[in-house]
């Protein structure tokens, strides 16, 4: 079982379409900004001052 996680942005964002949720593959913390792996298999970095929250998932 794979892991997923959602994000919580503070504004609606276009790595979101729009909206200010995400459910990323995977993530990983680089200090000022976080690496998604998106569902799709693409990757995209964001800041830290954009994300309010990263949780697992609810499956």
């Amino acid at each position: 079982m794979s892991s997923r996680f959602t994000v919580d942005l503070t504004e609606p964002h276009a790595i979101a379409g729009g909206e200010t949720t995400l459910t990323v593959a995977d993530y990983e913390d680089l200090g000022s900004m976080y690496f998604f792996e998106l569902e799709d298999g693409n990757t995209r970095s964001v800041g830290k001052q954009l994300v309010t929250d990263i949780r697992p998932a609810d499956d």
